[in-house]
């Protein structure tokens, strides 16, 4: 039953922020900045979940070497309000 419940609450969450279009690859952000500048962005930012949601990225940057890791970082501090 509570995988049942996590599953209907995750899907939930999906259906009300997914937006109608993805987000053309061409307007996302670039990270131009090391995982250190990404990580003070978020901190800057101050928002519990950008700093979470970077303290994960930057470990897949830091395993994979991918850019794209930073780069959802930098897009989260645009996208979730500051507080």
């Amino acid at each position: 039953m509570s995988l049942h419940a996590a599953w209907a609450a995750s899907a939930a969450v999906t259906a009300a922020y997914t937006p109608a279009a993805p987000t053309p690859r061409h307007a996302l952000p670039t990270a131009h900045q090391s995982a250190e500048e990404t990580f003070a962005l978020a901190v800057r930012h101050q928002d519990e979940h950008v700093i979470k949601l970077a303290d994960t990225c930057l470990d897949v940057h830091q395993r994979t070497g991918r850019p794209d890791a930073l780069t959802a970082v930098i897009r989260a501090t645009e996208l979730i309000d500051e507080p």
